[in-house]
């Protein structure tokens, strides 16, 4: 008798569950998404601002309005000085979606140095108030086991090693070689940029570039390095047409604290067989959505290129001191 019981229990659950409607939406949230990363290249800061929307079907992609926020009040502060954003719009170069201007906020009038308080709030014009803030990050200094010419002496790997400030940050590594091209007459400057190795799939050799990490070093192979100056002038028979400044660019960008835990929160590594449902959505803005941080630039200028490999390809070479 207890186990016709049982049985009858467990049948009636089973029927009530797959009865029951199945709600493949969560209830929406109304809510709005603030994006500002201000940097030390440049004096032009530039801040987005939208906010969220729901769509009737399962692809996000078929919602066709801006969903941007204009009008509202943006400030930002450093140190004891205020900064004031305007609107401002560009024409969209990608209409698939919408096909109205690109929208944005923007000042020109300060630029982000090392360990700076910057503080952000946004009064939009229903009254909700988003805030936060960071501190930008400190200085880089090199470390003296970084390469100094290329091709290195005795080896075949170029090293790029640098000090972190705070503990936790991420930083990106980006490799240029710098270059002037003579096209019909006028002399262009160029970057090229180079990747830290090539890897073999499916019989093709495919570059690899270096991400964001909190790694203190990188290692660019030297045979990445002469694939990317070969190919600066790959299909033309005149390689004169082409000139190799004696110093590449080697610019390590440094993120603040805010940065570096939305980039480690979102840089998840999973293999072919894995299926996530809880990614991480960090934020951390204050009565709302979205990123707010800062992020400085540092270049190792002290590497230079070797004249005999640059003139190998058939190219000038440069002095640029």
């Amino acid at each position: 008798m207890k186990n016709f019981i049982l049985a009858f229990c467990m049948s009636t659950i089973v029927f009530i569950s797959c009865t029951q409607e199945f709600e493949p939406f969560g209830e929406f949230r109304d809510n709005y998404v603030l994006t500002c990363l201000l940097t030390g290249d440049t004096e032009y800061q530039v801040a987005t601002l939208s906010h969220i929307y729901e769509t009737n079907s399962f692809d996000p992609y078929d919602n066709t309005t801006d969903p941007v926020i204009i009008g509202a009040d943006l400030r930002v502060w450093l140190d004891d000085s205020v900064y004031v954003f305007r609107d401002s719009s560009v024409a969209r170069i990608d209409t698939s979606r919408y096909n109205t201007p690109f929208n944005f906020y923007y000042n020109n009038e300060f630029i982000i140095k090392a360990d700076q308080l910057v503080e952000v709030e946004v009064l939009l014009q229903n009254g909700r108030r988003l805030k936060s803030s960071s501190k930008s990050p400190g200085s880089i200094s090199f470390e003296k086991e970084s390469s100094v010419i290329i091709p290195p002496v005795g080896s075949q790997l170029v090293n790029f090693s640098w000090n972190p400030h705070t503990e936790g940050t991420f930083f990106s590594p980006k490799f240029y070689i710098k270059y002037l091209q003579n096209e019909n007459g006028i002399i262009v400057e160029k970057l090229k940029l180079v990747p830290k190795n090539y890897a073999n799939d499916s019989g093709s050799d495919n570059p690899i570039y270096p991400e964001p990490s909190n790694k203190t070093n990188i290692v660019y192979t030297l045979d990445a390095i002469t694939r990317t100056l070969a190919e600066i002038s790959a299909g033309d028979p005149i390689k004169q047409n082409y000139t190799i400044l004696q110093t590449p660019l080697f610019k390590l960008s440094v993120f603040d604290l805010a940065l570096s835990r939305y980039i480690s929160s979102t840089n998840q590594s999973f293999d072919d067989l894995t299926v996530t449902v809880n990614e991480s959505d960090y934020s951390n803005i204050e009565g709302g959505l979205g990123i707010f941080g800062s992020y400085l630039s540092e270049n190792y200028e002290t590497i230079k290129f070797q004249s005999s490999y640059i003139e190998s390809f058939g190219y000038k070479f440069l002095l640029d001191d």
